[in-house]
């Protein structure tokens, strides 16, 4: 293999590729990028054996050929050249890198031995724009559990329907729920779905923060295909293919609210600012108090640490129903407020000790379910 490249293109494509590598001491291999020639184009594979990842890199390829070589010694050599161009040649399993007057050359094994990265069958179909998809996948994505204790909630699970796809976290404690309506003038020539019925499938926590971090400020249509245990994300220059997890989620709607005892409309951006506050005053429980004043029209969001003081802040709020006195964690709170993007928001409530409910007023596409801190 002979080929000439820029520095900056084969840097970011490796920095991505990297990402997908969790040190292997049994299949060293699997700690190697596999660098190929593919009809013009320098190709970058890396692998776990759970997510595989492929790029295509712009280059001048002189000779065709392949080998893989260790990938933070690779990724972390092209970091540190100037942007110029590289010439990458392999000689007797080895790859030797010439950029200006600096050279090295790098001990590799034979591309043989490198894992075969799984291809999609009977694929099914969804084109998104990315920037929807990673709005979407952001908004959802901090709820998921983080142990993998339980992999059926340490995913994103997605129902696909032909006018709507849902995206659905939850850890437990809080739920985030987004949809995209596809009838909406917005998202009506955004999205296109090719499946024939409705589609359940559950991706792995990881693999979603791995597309959220390579889709970036991209503004491009992604294609995902799916099989019947693996999700590919197509765009274009890039892949990322991963298993699914098997088994059912959990029954989410059995904790969604039918009905409110209290519901309280207030800012956005006033509630944020002083549940931020609030926790510089919590204790290491994480607890924030929301309480209702439906004759004085406000919303008292306090904490308490005995051992540094206490917060105070009163939010103007029409409150309708009874008013209530409950205890959340701030930052799932928090969480959850970030992930609206309207101003005007209600909190809807069954009493201090039942699941609350958090959602923009003038629209129906997310809401984020949270549970409270019960007192004792």
């Amino acid at each position: 293999m002979n080929i000439i490249c820029i520095q900056e293109n084969l840097k970011e494509n490796l920095d991505n590729a990297l990402r997908i590598i969790k040190y292997n001491s049994t299949l060293p291999i699997l700690n190697n990028f596999l660098l190929t020639t593919d009809k013009g184009r320098l190709k970058i594979s890396s692998t776990d054996l759970e997510i595989g990842f492929t790029s295509w890199v712009s280059s001048k390829i002189l000779k065709d050929g392949s080998i893989t070589v260790p990938a933070q010694l690779l990724s972390q050599f092209v970091n540190n050249l100037p942007n110029k161009n590289i010439n990458l040649e392999v000689k007797d399993q080895k790859l030797y890198l010439n950029c200006d007057n600096i050279k090295a050359s790098i001990n590799g094994l034979n591309s043989d031995d490198f894992p075969i990265i799984p291809k999609i069958k009977n694929v099914s179909t969804l084109i998104i724009n990315s920037k929807i998809l990673k709005e979407a996948l952001s908004n959802v994505i901090n709820s998921a559990a983080l142990s993998n204790s339980r992999p059926e909630i340490s995913s994103i699970y997605l129902r696909i329907e032909p006018d709507q796809i849902k995206f659905i976290t939850t850890d437990s404690f809080r739920l985030a729920h987004k949809t995209l309506f596809l009838t909406s003038e917005d998202l009506k020539n955004k999205i296109k779905i090719n499946y024939q019925k409705s589609q359940n499938i559950i991706i792995p926590l990881r693999t979603a923060g791995e597309i959220l971090r390579i889709l970036g400020d991209k503004n491009i249509d992604v294609s995902i295909n799916i099989d019947q245990n693996q999700i590919l994300f197509d765009l274009g220059d890039t892949h990322l293919i991963s298993r699914l997890i098997e088994g059912n989620y959990p029954d989410y709607k059995a904790i969604i609210p039918k009905s409110f005892e209290t519901k309280c409309y207030l800012s956005r951006n006033s509630l944020e600012e002083a549940v931020k506050l609030s926790g510089c005053f919590s204790s290491r429980l994480n607890e924030v108090a929301l309480k209702t004043n439906s004759s004085k029209s406000y919303l008292e969001v306090f904490s308490n640490n005995n051992e540094v003081g206490n917060h105070q802040t009163k939010i103007n709020s029409e409150i309708k129903g009874e008013d209530v006195n409950i205890t959340f964690n701030w930052r799932y709170l928090l969480d959850g407020l970030k992930n609206i993007n309207n101003e005007e928001i209600v909190l809807e409530f069954n009493g201090d000790q039942k699941p609350a409910v958090i959602k923009p007023v003038k629209s129906a596409d997310f809401f984020y379910i949270l549970m409270p801190i019960k007192n004792t």
